[in-house]
């Protein structure tokens, strides 16, 4: 082979394979990424435009708002018009499960929703621990059929958001990937057809749950995840995002091909930092990881 067609060889393969590498990155979807408002809360409850000012700053894309089933259309309307002016948009909003069950609360619910543009309405809890306790009071006696109840309730009104062009989720917490007198709440809740969720990571593997396997176990259903690194310090900080030990390229590559992704959500708690110092810092890592 002569030297020049060598030459034209090697840079034909070269062409190519630069062209297959761009090809490949423009066929990736793109993932948002959030931030769960509740992880600047107090800053939030200080500074309400300012706080959302600067998440958009860093480059968030998106939020999940909290505390907001108490604000009237009118104040909705003055929240949405700030987000379109700063580009940030509504993911999901934390809410609690009595605005589920069918009445005036969901109506009000689902009008301030689509005020805000949402795409989700989350519940944020299950089962009330107490009578008096936050979360969902069912007519059931034994927990089996209390979190049955709970789950045709979630898919109930799924099926309202649906029409109102909008997704019900669930939102974990560790009590749900616990087994007790054979019980896991999670895989009750997991037979609603059209809940999907939400699941915290961190809060999962802590719960003796792999979250890859919770993917893959059933597909689809997973929305989202809320990315917290862990383990937790002596003083329950957690890491900042990429500095734990949870394997955060595999967990994205099996939320990315099985778990029905459609965004992500940092969330973070206490650190030595102020809240909005440690989200920033956990959004820089996360570009770093992710790409």
């Amino acid at each position: 082979m002569m030297k020049q067609d060598l030459l034209s060889r090697r840079s034909f393969l070269a062409s190519a394979a630069a062209s297959a590498a761009t090809l490949q990155a423009q066929n990736k979807k793109h993932i948002p990424i959030g931030l769960l408002i509740y992880a600047v809360l107090a800053d939030w409850r200080k500074d309400f435009d300012g706080t959302l000012t600067a998440v958009a700053k860093m480059g968030y894309e998106g939020v999940e708002l909290t505390q907001y089933e108490k604000w009237t259309p009118v104040r909705a309307k003055e929240v949405r018009k700030l987000l379109d002016s700063i580009k940030l948009k509504v993911f999901s909003t934390h809410t609690e499960p009595e605005y589920f069950v069918p009445g005036d609360k969901m109506k009000a619910a689902i009008e301030l929703n689509q005020i805000l543009g949402s795409r989700t309405v989350c519940a944020v809890r299950g089962l009330a621990t107490t009578p008096t306790g936050i979360g969902y009071h069912a007519k059931a006696s034994s927990e089996a059929d209390a979190w049955k109840e709970f789950t045709e309730v979630l898919q109930k009104a799924a099926e309202t958001l649906k029409r109102n062009k909008m997704a019900c989720s669930f939102h974990n917490h560790a009590v749900e990937f616990q087994t007790k007198d054979g019980l896991r709440p999670i895989d009750i809740v997991c037979q609603a057809k059209d809940v999907v969720h939400h699941v915290d990571v961190s809060v999962c593997r802590r719960a003796g749950t792999d979250p890859i396997a919770f993917m893959k176990q059933y597909p689809g259903k997973t929305e989202c995840l809320l990315l917290t690194d862990g383990p937790p310090d002596a003083n329950r900080h957690a890491p900042i995002f990429g500095k734990g030990d949870i394997p955060w390229k595999e967990v994205f590559a099996t939320a990315e091909s099985v778990g029905g992704i459609k965004y992500y959500l940092l969330t973070h708690g206490a650190t030595e930092w102020t809240p909005l110092e440690t989200v920033k810092k956990d959004l820089e890592q996360y570009k770093l990881i992710h790409g």
